[in-house]
């Protein structure tokens, strides 16, 4: 029981620890099975659509190729690259100082076999996401795929205490969505036991 009380006061783990720039094309290779699917999920949770998140994930990895490229921490170079390709498919020229896209309402990013395997709660739950503001929506998409609050401020190019305050915004919003807003952390374990 100690343990358990120790794990979850102990500061997470950095998804990338500091390293040396590796060649982005051996990265590439290394990487593609594994972070692609990933890649593509983190920008569906920012409001792109199936193609849209496609389209950026592979223009990521086509970038990361080019010669010369040397990246210290390819998993958070990824989402950005990705991130930045597929708002620009949205912002024209005279829009470059734009905020991101807003998603659709209407949740149609799934394959035909995703969608056969999402159940219920689950659309409920991609829906209450894809309904967040921009920022929050970003917090919780570079949180959900594991990076500490510094590596998100980082890649977001923000503070630690704004990505903080957009995932305490989206965690609120998502349990009013869900109903759960007079619900503790331990009262949600118990009632799953």
């Amino acid at each position: 029981m100690e343990e358990a009380a120790s794990a979850e006061l102990s500061p997470p783990r950095p998804l990338e620890a500091d390293a040396v720039a590796l060649p982005g094309r051996e990265l590439a290779e290394e990487l593609h099975e594994t972070e692609y699917p990933a890649l593509v999920r983190f920008l569906l949770f920012h409001g792109a659509s199936w193609n849209e998140a496609q389209d950026a994930a592979q223009d990521a990895f086509t970038q990361m190729c080019a010669p010369g490229v040397a990246i210290r921490h390819p998993k958070a170079w990824l989402r950005t690259v990705a991130w930045r390709s597929w708002v620009a498919q949205h912002v024209s020229l005279e829009d470059s100082c734009a905020e991101p896209p807003e998603p659709r309402v209407l949740v149609r990013w799934q394959t035909p076999a995703h969608a056969a395997e999402l159940g219920e709660e689950a659309r409920h739950v991609t829906a209450l996401l894809l309904g967040l503001p921009a920022k929050q929506r970003a917090a919780m998409a570079w949180h959900l795929d594991g990076f500490t609050t510094q590596e998100s401020a980082r890649a977001m190019g923000t503070t630690q205490a704004a990505v903080r305050q957009n995932l305490a915004r989206a965690r609120a919003a998502l349990r009013a969505g869900l109903g759960l807003e007079g619900v503790g952390v331990g009262d949600v374990h118990e009632g799953q036991r």
